[in-house]
Order: C-alpha cells, then sequence, then structure tokens
C-alpha cells in the first residue's frame, strides 16, 4: 500500500509538471505598442532643441533624427544603386626614359582571388587606364573621376588592378610609378555621397609575370613600382585590391531611448539639427517575446531654417 500511494504521488508530480512545461512553451499572444507621439512646432532654427511628447509605451523605442547616418528609411539597407566611382593620384618619374604607356589601370568581375600567373590569365580584366589622366612627371597628378558603371552588378565585387609593363632599355633606367589617393565612392541615386574603399583601408596582393627582381610594394599611403635600372630586363608586374563591391551601402542607426519594457519615457529631447533642410524625424516602437514582435513607426517632417 505504501509503495502504491509513493507510486501515485510521483505519477501526479510528473503530471504537474508536464503542465507546467506545456504552459511555458505555449505561444503568448503578443501587443502592439500602445504608444503615440506629439510634437508643438515642425518648424526650428538650427540649433535648437527639439522636444517630443509621448503617450503610451512601449518596450523598447528608438530615435532616428532624420540626418545623414541617422534615416529610418536606410535601416536596412544594405546595397544602393548608383554611380561607383574611382579616383586616385598618380605620379612618374621617368628620369632619362623616353618609354610611355608603362602603367595601366583594370577592373576584373571574375578574377577568383587568388593571387596567382595562372588566375590573373584567366580572368577577363577591362582596361579603364583611358579613362584615368595619368602623370606625365608632376606629383599627385588627380585621375579624375573614373566611372565604373558599367562594372557595378548585384553581390558581384570588382578587383581593381595597376599593370606595369616597361622593356629592356640599354640607355636608361626603367621608370617608377607612385600611386596615391585611392578612392571609390557610389553616389546613389538620391545624390548620397557612399564611401566604398580608401587607400588606408585597401589591401593588396602583388604578382610579377615578367622579371621578379622589380615588385610592387604598398602600404596605407602609397603603391610604388621601381623599375630596373640601365639595361635590365623587361618587366610586367601587377597589383591586384581585395575584393570591392561597387554597391554597398552602410546601414543607418538610431539612438535607442528606451532601452527596456520597464522604463518610464514621458519626453525626449533632441539637442537639434546642424543644418538648415527638411529631415524626417521617426520614432521605431517594439514590443517583443520570444515569439513575436510588434512594432509601430510615428514620424515627422521637420523644416529647419
Amino acid at each position: 500500500m505504501k509503495a502504491y500511494s509513493s507510486y501515485l504521488q510521483k505519477y501526479c508530480l510528473a503530471i504537474v509538471m508536464m503542465a507546467l512545461i506545456g504552459a511555458s512553451c505555449r505561444k503568448q499572444e503578443l501587443d502592439s505598442p500602445n504608444f503615440d507621439v506629439s510634437i508643438e512646432s515642425t518648424t526650428y532654427a538650427v540649433g535648437d532643441p527639439v522636444t517630443f511628447n509621448f503617450t503610451g509605451t512601449a518596450d523598447v523605442i528608438t530615435f532616428f533624427s532624420g540626418e545623414k547616418g541617422a534615416e529610418y528609411q536606410y535601416k536596412d539597407r544594405i546595397t544602393a544603386d548608383g554611380s561607383p566611382q574611382l579616383q586616385f593620384a598618380s605620379y612618374l618619374q621617368a628620369g632619362a626614359s623616353t618609354q610611355t604607356n608603362t602603367l595601366g589601370v583594370l577592373v576584373s568581375k571574375d578574377f577568383t582571388g587568388i593571387y596567382d600567373i595562372e588566375n590573373l590569365q584567366k580572368a577577363t580584366w577591362t582596361d579603364i587606364t583611358s579613362r584615368a589622366a595619368l602623370s606625365t612627371g608632376a606629383d599627385n597628378t588627380p585621375s579624375g573621376v573614373i566611372d565604373l558603371s558599367d562594372q557595378m552588378e548585384p553581390n558581384v565585387p570588382v578587383f581593381i588592378a595597376f599593370r606595369y609593363t616597361a622593356a629592356k632599355d640599354a640607355a636608361a633606367a626603367q621608370p617608377k610609378w607612385t600611386i596615391k589617393n585611392i578612392a571609390i565612392n557610389n553616389i546613389s541615386d538620391d545624390g548620397t555621397d557612399i564611401p566604398i574603399a580608401a587607400q588606408a583601408n585597401l589591401n593588396w596582393g602583388s604578382l610579377s609575370v615578367s622579371n621578379s627582381a622589380n615588385l610592387w610594394s604598398f602600404n596605407a599611403t602609397a603603391l610604388t613600382f621601381t623599375g630596373g635600372g640601365v639595361n635590365a630586363e623587361a618587366n610586367e608586374d601587377w597589383i591586384i585590391s581585395q575584393p570591392i563591391q561597387l554597391d554597398r551601402a552602410p546601414r543607418d542607426y538610431g539612438k535607442s531611448i528606451k532601452p527596456s519594457a520597464t522604463t518610464r519615457l514621458v519626453t525626449y529631447t533632441f539637442a537639434g539639427y546642424n543644418a538648415p533642410g527638411t529631415y524626417i524625424a521617426s520614432f521605431e516602437a517594439i514590443n517583443a517575446n520570444k515569439w513575436d514582435e510588434k512594432k509601430i513607426v510615428k514620424q515627422f517632417t521637420i523644416t529647419v531654417q
């Protein structure tokens, strides 16, 4: 009898535990945020603080001022249509050499990223040298804007290359080239200038096709190729960038002004806009649990004079 009673207690306990587990796993209904915002005016002077008043509440509230880098419409953006542009500065030190066309600029969409001669030669390279102004002896010669729109495809990275070629010359040393201030920007369809890559954060791979006695070198400020001396063997050497996504675009970010459900928020004062213009101020209010998320967005068009 005692053994039966013990068994019954264990059985009942198991039933209770299963019921509790089932209750905890059952999806809980989630309400939409009960949240609203008001503002006294939609016109302000530069630098004027802007105070927003709240009714209701939400678990989390994020504020997007509408300034560059804080626009709600771009919070999930990772790409942007536009016109990618390459620019750089060059410096030719030719000395007594009369050789011409010793520097080429090329781009590939199918280079494998393996920096060896086999993969270099398998790739399709588009010569864009004619789009650039190159130094004829002056330092820091600007290339001008090199339009890469014809090279941009969604989710297809490109590789930018500089190719050095010089013949054997019994009378003069081969030229030296220096490339500086490389910048690639995407001018999006709305006119925003989106930085894609810059000299300081680009990595490169160097390849010698002919005469490995001379190689490209690079650092955070310049790419440099110094040719061979008088009567040096002919050179063909490449320096190729890391893959570059021409349509890449950064996400915009807001400021979390109510980071938890327990925080009480009645007003929020934004310090003010630094320049005249029209801005869309946005509040994203979210209620969330482990099963679901519900949000509402409140927006105001603010004119700053």
